[in-house]
This record gives C-alpha cells, sequence and structure tokens, in this order.
C-alpha cells in the first residue's frame, strides 16, 4: 500500500520525527550523537532549513524545522542516508535506520510553534535522563546561551526573551506528551511513559488498576487527557483496552 503523502505546511514549520526502525536504538554512544548532530549542522546549512529546536533520544529525534523552500525531504533523505552509512562502516549494520516515511506535522500557528519547542526539550525528563537545561543533546542548551546551530531568536522574541523563555518552558504543562492539536501520539517507549505516567498520577502505572472503578476511569482519563495513547495506557496500567475506551467515553 503506498503512504500518504505528507501534508504539506502554509508557515513553512514542521515538527519532524525521524525514528529507529522497529523502535531499534539508533544512538549507541555520544561519539554516535555527535555524528548526527554534525551532519544536521551541514544539512541546514547545504539545504537553508532553520532549525528551531532538536532532541536527541536513544530511538528518535524531534526537530522543529523552518523549510522555506521546500527542501525537508531533501534535508531528510541525506542525513538518513548519511547517518545510516556512518553505522554500516562502524557496525556492519545493514538496511535502513529509520522508518519511512518519517513523521512529520506542520505547524500552522505561534502557540504551536512554542509548544512544539517545549515539548521537544522535555522529552529528556519524561525519560528520566535528566532536566533539559542540563541535557548535552538538545537545543535547550543553545536557548539558554551556549553557542549552536539552533536559529533561537524567533522563538526567545516571542517568549519575551531568555527569561521569558525559561518561564514558559517550566509551565506545568511542560510534557513529553503530544501537546493539544498534535497528532503525534504513541513515540515514547513503554518504560518512558511508566515514568512519565507515575510523575502525572502521583503513583505507580500498574496501581491504576486495583483503584476502584471511578479512582481508575479518572486515571486513565488524565493520562488519556496528556496524550498517551489507549493502546499505550493500557499496556503501562494493565486496565485492558475496552475498560480504557469506556472509561473516555464516560464524563469525569
Amino acid at each position: 500500500m503506498p503512504h500518504a503523502a505528507r501534508k504539506r505546511s502554509t508557515s513553512g514549520y514542521y515538527h519532524v520525527v525521524p525514528k529507529g526502525i522497529h523502535d531499534q536504538t539508533i544512538f549507541e554512544s555520544d561519539a554516535d550523537r555527535r555524528i548526527y548532530t554534525e551532519l544536521l549542522r551541514q544539512a541546514k546549512e547545504r539545504f537553508d532549513i532553520r532549525i528551531h529546536a532538536y532532541c536527541l533520544m536513544s530511538n528518535h529525534i524531534h526537530l522543529v524545522l523552518e523549510d522555506e523552500h521546500d527542501m525537508l525531504s531533501s534535508f531528510m533523505k541525506h542525513i538518513d542516508e548519511r547517518y545510516g552509512m556512518y553505522l554500516a562502516e562502524l557496525t556492519g549494520r545493514k538496511g535502513g535506520v529509520f522508518v519511512r516515511p518519517y513523521w512529520s506535522e506542520p505547524i500552522e500557528s505561534d502557540n504551536y510553534l512554542l509548544c512544539a519547542v517545549r515539548y521537544v526539550h522535555a522529552n529528556p525528563a519524561a525519560a528520566g535522563i535528566c532536566p533539559a537545561s542540563v541535557y548535552e543533546w538538545s537545543s535547550a542548551k543553545d536557548y539558554l546561551g551556549r553557542s549552536g546551530m539552533t536559529d533561537t531568536e524567533m522563538v526567545l522574541d516571542m517568549c519575551g526573551g531568555r527569561d521569558g523563555f525559561i518561564a514558559f518552558s517550566r509551565a506545568s504543562n511542560s510534557t513529553a506528551c503530544a501537546f493539544p492539536g498534535s497528532k503525534l501520539k504513541n513515540h515514547l517507549t513503554d518504560e518512558e511513559a511508566i515514568r512519565l505516567a507515575q510523575s502525572i498520577l502521583g503513583m505507580n502505572a500498574r496501581e491504576v488498576g486495583a483503584q476502584s472503578k471511578n479512582e481508575r476511569d479518572s486515571s486513565v482519563r488524565l493520562l488519556a487527557n496528556r496524550g498517551f495513547p489507549v493502546a499505550q495506557i493500557a499496556r503501562i496500567t494493565g486496565v485492558g483496552r475496552n475498560s480504557c475506551r469506556a472509561a473516555l467515553a464516560t464524563k469525569g
């Protein structure tokens, strides 16, 4: 079956998520991450694409890009092929590295852009790695003053400067789940989702099944409202999919 065509952005802005095939790890070491970030740096110059945010996780990458000249497909293909060649030479791994076509979503409003940048930077904390401010492999440090490849000026201006950006990034809904309006689902591993669910619920996700029906339904709705897909809620809580769907169909 042919893949659906990528939805074009009228603004030229996109949230893009390259992901490892079968959720395989694509970065085994900092050396791997350095290679990928250098490929990003080279490609942004070659294809005249602005990078407004990025974050390298173990099995996927988040990018917030501005593609004024409709070069996104060439940009991604260039990076994917060269990173694949690097891994083939390093490890003998053959075949593609990334799921194709890559996931992308148009960004058509200022609020969506700000939420996307915040969301991208929240991934390491949601995965239990470290706060965004100290994570080496994202653009968060660029926004805090590090010299890097990220075009930070526009977002900082929209936030009223660095202090405003920090305050916006610390907002209570800054979480690495799909933000309002986004169709991004199920990119967190179950292990990452369990850690994030605990921070949202204040208890282990597996305890949801032992709650009373009303409490359980409320927990399911809370996770769904924060962007967790039903299938993943069922897996990490042990609550059946049909029960999860019934909870979402009932107003709390």
